[in-house]
């Protein structure tokens, strides 16, 4: 059984590294386009056609909530399937394909090509391996907050059936740690009484009052926070003129955390701070719950493990693995608390090289930087490989997944 295996390991691989020039020049291509989420359609164009090369079934212009994209269609997303041999696990792989103003300095390009090499890899054995392949491309990751990309792909069910989901991302170091905050953000609106600053005050109510004290309330608040909670805010109206008392003020904020629960359980207590503002200044509060919001994902150790091994194998040194020491958010997170979840990180430039700036875009588009995305698509491939071929693997860690779901917060 183990040579079977090893046979099917080195197919994989040699069927990544024929397709590696052919994927190089996929990721160039969307590199050189730089297409902001969500209107990326030269690259899903071409990231589809390679996939139908693979013997996989294309569908675009994917059916998604309305309130969250305009049209209520994802006209930059898809869903290609593949099928095995006969039932047994799905297994998901995510692409990403989105450039920021600057280009791609998140390496977007490198995440949708890793896992196409991954597509290429796994179309190889797919036809004598039970189960069945999914490669869904996500757009619009980074705007995600707005409720597009994965979360609509989400709500529209485009993952149903999934049993694990893969995605890569570079990074300036090799790592399997992707723990990621959870947030939620809002507009707090504070509506008062206009009057003359220096002859009638008392006759105003100070919206502006309103948004002070709900910020010092916030600060109060901070020291009976865990460490890893983030609120972080704005006042984005505060009056016209310094002799006028402001009838009108508005803040944003921004709630953070390791886990969705206390995200949540934070962002009630900061809407407690602005009624506590309402009551004490007598100012209006307007407020709308936001319809969407990023979760943190369920992070199974099992499935981090898993890949690991699988990039040791590749040999990427144990020293060389590292865990990540700052957090962002990402929609990866509601795709990680509705499924189990990993993201393989893998290191396209120096250490400390800061994502989203001029450097890394560089190292994005380097021959360096596609040398790691061939090892994270092998990586994933690998790894994925074993989940279908041993579905007791899968049970196990789709149990611990939902144990864990469970426990989150407490």
């Amino acid at each position: 059984m183990e040579d079977m295996e090893m046979d099917w390991t080195k197919k994989i691989i040699s069927a990544i590294d024929d397709a590696s020039s052919n994927c190089n020049r996929v990721s160039q291509r969307i590199f050189e386009w730089k297409e902001l989420g969500p209107n990326e359609f030269k690259g899903v164009g071409l990231l589809t056609e390679e996939l139908g090369k693979l013997g996989f079934t294309i569908k675009r212009n994917l059916k998604v909530p309305a309130d969250l994209v305009e049209g209520g269609i994802a006209k930059t997303a898809f869903r290609a399937e593949r099928m095995g041999k006969a039932p047994g696990p799905t297994i998901t792989i995510m692409l990403e394909y989105d450039a920021l103003p600057n280009g791609h300095s998140c390496g977007h390009n490198l995440i949708a090509t890793s896992g196409l090499l991954a597509a290429n890899g796994l179309a190889e054995i797919m036809a004598e391996t039970p189960g069945r392949l999914l490669v869904i491309g996500t757009p619009d990751e980074e705007r995600s907050t707005l409720g597009g990309g994965k979360v609509a792909l989400l709500e529209g069910g485009h993952f149903d059936g999934s049993d694990i989901v893969f995605i890569t991302h570079p990074i300036d170091r090799w790592s399997i740690d992707q723990r990621l905050l959870a947030v939620k953000g809002s507009k707090f609106t504070f509506r008062g009484k206009a009057a003359h600053a220096a002859v009638y005050p008392h006759k105003g109510v100070s919206a502006l009052n309103a948004v002070i004290h709900m910020f010092n309330g916030i600060n109060l608040l901070r020291e009976h926070l865990r460490q890893d909670i983030r609120i972080h805010g704005i006042i984005t109206r505060g009056g016209e003129r310094s002799n006028i008392v402001p009838d009108l003020a508005e803040a944003e904020f921004m709630v953070r955390a390791l886990d969705t629960t206390t995200m949540e359980e934070t962002f009630r207590r900061v809407v407690n701070c602005a009624r506590a503002a309402e009551l004490a200044i007598g100012a209006k509060l307007e407020f709308n719950e936001p319809r969407t919001a990023l979760k943190a994902p369920v992070i199974v150790p099992d499935l981090a493990e898993l890949l690991q091994r699988h990039l040791l194998s590749l040999g990427i040194p144990q020293a060389e693995i590292k865990e990540q020491t700052g957090f962002g958010s990402s929609d990866l997170g509601n795709i990680a608390n509705a499924y189990p979840a990993a993201c393989q990180l893998f290191k396209v430039a120096p250490e400390g090289t800061v994502v989203h700036s001029d450097a890394f875009r560089e190292a994005a588009g380097s021959e360096e930087g596609w040398k790691a995305a061939v090892i994270a698509g092998k990586t994933v491939a690998l790894t994925a490989y074993e989940l279908l071929t041993h579905p007791d693997r899968v049970a196990t860690i789709r149990r611990k997944f939902d144990e864990l779901k469970t426990a989150e917060g407490k």
